[in-house]
Protein backbone atom coordinates (compact mmCIF):
# COMPACT_ATOMS: atom_id res chain seq x y z
CA UNK A 1 0.00 0.00 0.00
CA UNK A 2 1.49 3.25 -0.97
CA UNK A 3 0.88 5.86 1.97
CA UNK A 4 1.05 9.28 2.67
CA UNK A 5 1.85 11.04 6.04
CA UNK A 6 1.48 14.16 6.52
CA UNK A 7 3.04 15.85 9.84
CA UNK A 8 1.88 19.50 10.22
CA UNK A 9 4.31 21.58 12.75
CA UNK A 10 3.98 25.04 14.11
CA UNK A 11 7.22 27.12 14.73
CA UNK A 12 8.91 25.63 17.65
CA UNK A 13 8.95 29.28 19.58
CA UNK A 14 4.68 29.54 18.97
CA UNK A 15 3.72 26.10 19.56
CA UNK A 16 2.45 24.53 23.26
CA UNK A 17 1.69 27.98 25.32
CA UNK A 18 -0.24 25.66 27.76
CA UNK A 19 2.57 24.36 28.87
CA UNK A 20 4.31 28.48 30.15
CA UNK A 21 3.30 27.54 33.50
CA UNK A 22 6.15 24.96 34.03
CA UNK A 23 8.45 25.41 31.25
CA UNK A 24 10.01 28.91 29.86
CA UNK A 25 10.27 30.09 25.85
CA UNK A 26 12.90 28.15 25.21
CA UNK A 27 12.33 24.93 27.11
CA UNK A 28 8.78 24.74 24.92
CA UNK A 29 10.49 24.98 21.97
CA UNK A 30 13.05 22.85 22.16
CA UNK A 31 10.29 19.86 23.49
CA UNK A 32 8.44 20.63 20.09
CA UNK A 33 11.48 20.66 18.08
CA UNK A 34 12.66 17.08 19.59
CA UNK A 35 9.51 15.69 19.26
CA UNK A 36 8.95 16.91 15.90
CA UNK A 37 11.88 15.12 15.15
CA UNK A 38 10.88 12.00 16.97
CA UNK A 39 7.75 11.70 14.97
CA UNK A 40 9.27 12.11 11.70
CA UNK A 41 12.06 9.84 12.21
CA UNK A 42 8.85 7.45 12.58
CA UNK A 43 7.39 8.69 9.82
CA UNK A 44 10.45 7.61 7.26
CA UNK A 45 11.24 4.45 8.91
CA UNK A 46 7.43 3.75 7.97
CA UNK A 47 7.06 4.76 4.58
CA UNK A 48 9.50 5.63 1.77
CA UNK A 49 10.79 9.15 3.01
CA UNK A 50 9.13 10.66 0.06
CA UNK A 51 6.55 9.72 0.99
CA UNK A 52 6.68 12.10 4.04
CA UNK A 53 4.91 15.42 3.91
CA UNK A 54 6.43 18.07 6.50
CA UNK A 55 3.69 21.71 6.74
CA UNK A 56 5.41 24.28 8.24
CA UNK A 57 6.06 27.78 8.77
CA UNK A 58 9.50 26.97 10.50
CA UNK A 59 12.35 26.87 7.87
CA UNK A 60 14.41 24.95 10.67
CA UNK A 61 12.21 22.19 10.53
CA UNK A 62 11.57 22.12 7.01
CA UNK A 63 15.13 22.17 6.50
CA UNK A 64 15.20 18.88 8.76
CA UNK A 65 12.59 17.57 6.58
CA UNK A 66 14.14 17.62 3.65
CA UNK A 67 17.90 16.43 5.02
CA UNK A 68 15.58 13.62 6.27
CA UNK A 69 14.78 13.07 2.79
CA UNK A 70 10.98 14.36 3.45
CA UNK A 71 8.92 16.68 1.44
CA UNK A 72 9.32 20.22 2.88
CA UNK A 73 5.73 22.41 1.96
CA UNK A 74 5.75 25.32 3.17
CA UNK A 75 2.86 26.51 5.15
CA UNK A 76 0.86 29.27 3.01
CA UNK A 77 -2.39 28.60 4.98
CA UNK A 78 -2.16 29.53 8.85
CA UNK A 79 -4.09 27.39 10.79
CA UNK A 80 -3.76 23.72 11.67
CA UNK A 81 -6.40 22.13 9.36
CA UNK A 82 -5.56 24.75 6.64
CA UNK A 83 -2.07 23.27 6.80
CA UNK A 84 -3.91 19.42 6.17
CA UNK A 85 -5.98 21.22 3.13
CA UNK A 86 -2.53 22.39 1.72
CA UNK A 87 -0.54 19.68 2.22
CA UNK A 88 -3.05 17.16 1.12
CA UNK A 89 -3.13 18.75 -2.47
CA UNK A 90 -0.09 17.73 -3.09
CA UNK A 91 -0.05 13.69 -2.30
CA UNK A 92 -1.35 11.04 -4.33
CA UNK A 93 -5.16 11.42 -4.40
CA UNK A 94 -5.49 7.97 -5.05
CA UNK A 95 -3.95 6.42 -2.12
CA UNK A 96 -4.36 6.51 1.75
CA UNK A 97 -3.00 9.35 3.52
CA UNK A 98 -2.07 9.81 7.85
CA UNK A 99 -2.50 13.03 9.25
CA UNK A 100 -0.02 12.30 11.91
CA UNK A 101 0.36 14.98 15.00
CA UNK A 102 4.10 16.39 16.01
CA UNK A 103 3.43 16.02 19.28
CA UNK A 104 3.63 11.93 20.22
CA UNK A 105 6.95 11.54 21.97
CA UNK A 106 6.17 7.90 22.59
CA UNK A 107 5.07 7.16 18.58
CA UNK A 108 6.32 3.61 17.38
CA UNK A 109 6.09 2.44 13.93
CA UNK A 110 3.89 -0.35 15.05
CA UNK A 111 1.76 2.25 16.05
CA UNK A 112 1.08 3.71 12.04
CA UNK A 113 1.25 0.08 10.99
CA UNK A 114 -1.93 -0.86 13.42
CA UNK A 115 -3.42 1.80 11.85
CA UNK A 116 -3.25 0.92 8.21
CA UNK A 117 -3.78 -2.75 9.46
CA UNK A 118 -6.86 -0.91 10.86
CA UNK A 119 -7.69 -0.02 7.00
CA UNK A 120 -8.03 -3.32 5.88
CA UNK A 121 -11.95 -2.83 7.39
CA UNK A 122 -12.23 0.82 7.37
CA UNK A 123 -12.33 3.99 5.31
CA UNK A 124 -11.72 6.20 7.85
CA UNK A 125 -9.51 5.03 10.98
CA UNK A 126 -9.06 7.54 13.78
CA UNK A 127 -6.49 7.00 16.60
CA UNK A 128 -7.58 9.06 20.02
CA UNK A 129 -5.93 10.68 22.58
CA UNK A 130 -6.02 9.18 26.61
CA UNK A 131 -9.43 10.75 27.43
CA UNK A 132 -10.76 8.72 24.40
CA UNK A 133 -12.29 12.57 22.83
CA UNK A 134 -9.08 13.82 20.60
CA UNK A 135 -7.94 13.22 17.74
CA UNK A 136 -3.96 12.21 17.42
CA UNK A 137 -3.69 10.72 14.12
CA UNK A 138 -6.26 10.26 11.25
CA UNK A 139 -5.97 8.12 8.20
CA UNK A 140 -8.23 8.59 5.50
CA UNK A 141 -8.25 5.78 2.31
CA UNK A 142 -8.16 8.80 0.24
CA UNK A 143 -7.02 12.86 0.85
CA UNK A 144 -11.00 14.17 1.23
CA UNK A 145 -12.92 11.51 1.79
CA UNK A 146 -14.11 13.42 5.22
CA UNK A 147 -12.95 17.19 6.22
CA UNK A 148 -10.38 17.86 9.18
CA UNK A 149 -12.13 18.41 12.25
CA UNK A 150 -9.10 18.61 14.56
CA UNK A 151 -9.75 20.04 17.77
CA UNK A 152 -11.68 19.53 21.27
CA UNK A 153 -13.64 16.95 21.12
CA UNK A 154 -12.61 15.99 17.32
CA UNK A 155 -13.39 12.31 17.64
CA UNK A 156 -17.13 12.36 17.61
CA UNK A 157 -16.87 14.90 14.56
CA UNK A 158 -15.03 12.97 12.62
CA UNK A 159 -16.84 9.92 13.32
CA UNK A 160 -20.26 12.27 12.57
CA UNK A 161 -19.02 12.68 9.14
CA UNK A 162 -17.73 9.44 8.31
CA UNK A 163 -21.43 8.28 9.21
CA UNK A 164 -23.22 10.64 7.28
CA UNK A 165 -21.42 9.35 4.42
CA UNK A 166 -22.01 6.00 4.80
CA UNK A 167 -18.03 5.04 5.61
CA UNK A 168 -17.12 2.12 7.54
CA UNK A 169 -15.12 4.03 10.84
CA UNK A 170 -12.71 2.32 13.44
CA UNK A 171 -10.81 4.08 16.34
CA UNK A 172 -7.90 2.54 17.84
CA UNK A 173 -6.02 3.88 20.91
CA UNK A 174 -2.35 3.14 21.38
CA UNK A 175 0.20 4.27 24.06
CA UNK A 176 1.91 5.75 21.85
CA UNK A 177 -0.43 7.77 19.80
CA UNK A 178 -2.50 8.54 22.63
CA UNK A 179 0.17 10.10 24.23
CA UNK A 180 -0.08 13.79 23.06
CA UNK A 181 1.65 16.53 24.91
CA UNK A 182 -0.70 19.61 25.58
CA UNK A 183 -0.61 20.20 29.38
CA UNK A 184 1.24 20.14 32.65
CA UNK A 185 -0.43 16.96 33.47
CA UNK A 186 0.69 15.16 30.23
CA UNK A 187 4.33 16.26 30.47
CA UNK A 188 4.41 14.81 34.12
CA UNK A 189 2.80 11.72 33.12
CA UNK A 190 5.16 10.79 29.93
CA UNK A 191 8.19 11.90 32.21
CA UNK A 192 6.75 9.31 34.59
CA UNK A 193 6.75 6.92 31.76
CA UNK A 194 9.67 7.85 29.72
CA UNK A 195 12.36 5.22 30.92
CA UNK A 196 14.80 8.21 32.13
CA UNK A 197 14.58 10.24 28.94
CA UNK A 198 14.33 13.59 29.23
CA UNK A 199 11.06 15.34 27.41
CA UNK A 200 11.57 18.82 28.42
Amino acid sequence: MKLSIIIPVRPPAEGKTRLAAVLDGPARAALVERMFRHVLAVAVQSVPAEQVHVVSRSAMLLQHARECGANAVVDEAGGHIPALVQASAGVDQDAPVLALSADLPLVKTTDIAAMVEALAAADVVAATDRAGVGTNALLLRRPGLIAYAFGEASLARHRGQAEARGLRFAVIKTDGLSSDVDDPADLALLAARSDGRRLA
